[in-house]
């Protein structure tokens, strides 16, 4: 259910609008699209320049103008970078933002603009997930993949650099290949403030731990990942929990048996309980803190970063933290 915007907010309508623009996102596609809004909205167009100039730019300009809109043409990575200048600026509840979807990877896009889940051109509170590893703190808005998911991550960002491996295709090719490798995690998982998967309701032993093995974990503000995978299909992002799945460690073959369900997002019921042929294998759960202990790398987003030599991540939602307007 969406959060009430407060009436004290200027409506989109009344808002300044930069039009931002990842010319690397796309091939640059996009820039004409862009240049043709400004045209009709009689907004400002600004190209980033190289990586963590987009969050500079949204910083910069939500420091002056507390109400502006950010219009922002990119993927998922540059998503990332523009919630990251949002934060920063400390105008996150009054600033808001729209994303085209102009990169290889889209899937905030596909949650917030196709999903018939927020209503168009209208300003709805959603929420931030917090994270701090290695001292830094970054914030995501679509998912955070540990382990084997994190992998295919960056395998599929070398096979993007193929023109005939966009998008899924991409993201399948590395499934592929980081099967071959298989490679685990010996992970420590504290799950806290956990609620019923079903209707929200706070549990009465509300921290779960899991130590184990694991092939990988996803835990989502929102429900896509990898250019159209329905990771968590259950993901809400304005409900103050993350969307958590535990995959445990198995063989490649019943991995390879499960992948179809994970990509459509069909192995939980309503009610978040997997369904019967999975229940070995996964665990899913809702919780408003995460803390995970072993991997040396974590997914923001699309992004991949190194948990320092703690090797730990943290993950806390924020409820409510931005302001978004579906197109």
């Amino acid at each position: 259910m969406n959060i009430r915007l407060s009436p004290a907010l200027p409506p989109l309508s009344e808002r300044a609008f930069l039009h931002v623009v990842n010319p690397a996102a796309g091939g640059g596609r996009h820039l004409k699209t862009a240049r043709d809004a400004v045209e009709r909205t009689g907004g400002t167009l600004v190209e980033s320049k190289h990586p963590g100039h987009l969050a500079e730019i949204i910083r910069e300009r939500a420091e002056r103008d507390p109400y502006a809109h950010f219009v922002v043409y990119g993927g998922d990575g540059t998503v990332f970078e523009a919630v990251n200048g949002i934060m920063a600026s400390g105008k996150n509840k009054t600033v808001s933002f729209s994303v085209i979807p102009a990169g290889s990877g889209n899937d905030f896009s596909t949650h917030v603009n196709d999903s018939g889940k927020l209503e168009k051109y209208e300003l709805t509170p959603i929420d931030a997930v917090r994270t701090l590893s290695g001292g830094k703190e970054r914030y995501f808005v679509n998912m955070m993949n540990i382990g084997f998911d994190c992998s295919v991550v960056q395998s599929t960002l070398r096979f993007r650099s193929n023109p005939l491996l966009r998008g899924p295709a991409a993201y399948i090719a590395g499934v592929v290949k980081e099967l071959v490798r298989k490679k685990t995690v010996d992970a420590e998982i504290v799950l806290e403030n956990c609620v019923d998967p079903a209707d929200g309701t706070p549990l009465a032993d509300p921290v779960r731990v899991l130590k184990q093995k694991i092939l990988f974990t996803a835990a989502g503000n929102g429900s896509h990942c990898g250019g159209g995978f329905n990771a968590l299909p259950l993901a809400d992002l304005s409900d103050g929990v993350l969307d958590v799945l535990a995959v445990n460690d198995v063989s490649r073959r019943t991995f390879v048996s499960l992948v179809g369900g994970y990509r459509a997002g069909t192995y939980l019921d309503e009610n978040g309980i997997p369904k019967e042929r999975y229940r070995d294998i996964l665990r899913f759960f809702r919780c408003s803190k995460m803390t995970v202990r072993g991997p040396e790398t974590f997914c923001l987003d699309g992004e991949v970063f190194p948990t320092g030599e703690d090797r730990t991540v943290e993950a806390e939602v924020v409820k409510g933290a931005l302001l978004y307007a579906a197109v």
